[in-house]
């Protein structure tokens, strides 16, 4: 039946078009015979017994798991009955195709599942670290207090302490003495010196207030009786003097530092301004002799009632009166020869600056600490990155070593295997060319790369590698592929 072109809506005929022959068949007809040659002379093979006995023994050349799939591909191109393209997937072959591609894209989400751990565990390490170096930068503001009372940063405290410590270094190479620091021990000595004095004042006020000292150590309630009111009051005394000798020398010493010259002597100033320090080193002196003469009066009183000479208690009373005075200068000559009013101001700060440095330290080490940590998991990531791309390799080359392995029995699609160019390295080696879209691994090991280089900050503009440089090479996706699994289970 031959069929010619319609007229147009308009009645008018269409451009002349050459006429078609149709041909109409009935169910009842009988079925058309090939007419190519090839076609004619093709008869499926099956998989010969013998193989098929080798296998279920030895796995070869079929293995154990793919003899019944080959066997099925073998009975399929048997019911199709002719040959075709190699290119041509059959149903079969499809179904094969399609379940490696299902276990390729399981080995993905299985790798990208890896690769979001290794991701989520850098993404706390470097919130961590952030957050510690936001505590260092918190540091330089913190709050002290100044030499003057007033309130300065962290910032500023140190800039002074370089600024004070840069003029102490200048004058002290410059011969200054002014500067110099006296030693722990002396320190030591002027704090627990002045309590010898406290017994010598107990005993002179023990005398003075009449107090029988032997009865109360022997215990006598008569004397207990008229001696304890003035035992009490001889050790207010001789606190109060304790007091006054200790506190009072420190004090004198550490203002007579701020009149303190290059040579390390006392300058007075001109004028007025001079009464004050004039005053202090004669109440310094009177102290120091006053505790001498105290203790030389009552060296010689009880060496005199004792039967002694008076020679011999004046040298012993003279002696020990040099001994105290000498001590009480000590303690003031502690407080004044130690260091300047800048000196002061360095140890005012310093001691302030120093637990805010050890914590900025201790913060670095942590930093340090866990920036070691990231290294090591960009490694792991790769690795499993390559491995994933090894483990979506295995379930595409399997499905086609079982399609090849069945061609090769049936010889429904020539003799002939095809060979896609390999000057492209993202191709498959056999013909046609299957994508899986693994994109999400490549973002993820990114990712990585991007938080381990943020957290190199001593590398200026340090970047990571996205992509190792030497992994198994499967088919990259260009086109967006369906992650949605489907039914069709197993891998090959």
């Amino acid at each position: 039946m031959t069929l010619t072109p319609a007229t147009t809506p308009n009645c008018l005929s269409p451009d002349p078009q050459p006429s078609r022959t149709v041909t109409l068949r009935k169910p009842t007809d009988p079925p058309i015979l090939p007419t190519t040659l090839a076609e004619q002379q093709y008869e499926p093979k099956s998989v010969p017994k013998r193989d098929i006995t080798w296998s279920l023994a030895t796995g070869k050349p079929i293995p154990h798991g793919w003899l019944p799939q080959v066997l099925a591909l073998v009975g399929e191109q048997r019911r199709i009955g002719v040959t075709r393209d190699p290119a041509t997937f059959s149903q079969m072959e499809a179904l094969v195709l399609s379940k490696g591609m299902l276990g390729a894209e399981e080995a993905r989400d299985r790798g990208a599942d890896q690769l979001g751990d290794l991701v989520d565990r850098a993404a706390t390490i470097k919130g961590e670290i952030d957050t510690v170096r936001a505590q260092i930068a918190q540091m330089d503001a913190q709050p002290l207090t100044g030499m003057n009372g007033d309130i300065i940063t962290t910032r500023s405290a140190g800039d002074r302490m370089i600024v004070v410590s840069a003029i102490v270094t200048e004058e002290r190479d410059a011969g200054s003495v002014k500067h110099r620091r006296v030693p722990v021990w002396a320190h030591r000595f002027a704090t627990w010196a002045p309590l010898a004095d406290f017994f010598v004042l107990l005993y002179f006020l023990a005398q003075v207030f009449n107090v029988d000292l032997a009865g109360l150590s022997a215990g006598d309630g008569r004397a207990w009786g008229e001696s304890l009111i003035g035992f009490i009051t001889s050790i207010v005394f001789a606190l109060l003097g304790t007091a006054a000798v200790a506190v009072g020398l420190k004090f004198i010493g550490h203002d007579l530092k701020g009149y303190k010259d290059e040579h390390g002597h006392v300058e007075f100033p001109e004028g007025q301004a001079r009464s004050i320090p004039l005053l202090f080193v004669g109440l310094a002196s009177l102290l120091a002799i006053g505790a001498g003469i105290v203790m030389a009066y009552r060296l010689v009183s009880d060496s005199v009632a004792a039967g002694g000479s008076i020679t011999g208690a004046v040298v012993l009373g003279v002696f020990f009166a040099v001994v105290v005075i000498v001590v009480n200068v000590v303690v003031v000559a502690t407080r004044f020869r130690d260091g300047s009013l800048q000196t002061d101001e360095i140890g005012h700060l310093a001691t302030q600056l120093a637990p805010i440095q050890k914590l900025r330290v201790d913060s670095q080490r942590r930093i340090d600490s866990l920036t070691t940590q990231l290294p090591p998991l960009m490694l792991k990531a790769e690795r499993v990155y390559a491995a994933t791309l090894a483990r979506m390799g295995t379930p595409l080359k399997g499905a086609d070593q079982v399609r090849l392995l069945a061609r090769s029995y049936h010889q429904g699609c020539g003799a002939e295997a095809t060979f896609s160019t390999q000057h492209n390295a993202d191709s498959n080696l056999l013909a046609p060319q299957v994508a899986v879209d693994y994109s999400v691994l490549n973002h993820l090991l990114g990712r990585l790369g991007e938080l381990v280089a943020e957290s190199e900050t001593s590398t200026e503009g340090a970047t990571s590698t996205t992509t190792p440089t030497s992994t198994p090479e499967v088919p990259k996706g260009t086109s967006s592929a369906n992650d949605e699994a489907d039914d069709l289970g197993g891998e090959w």
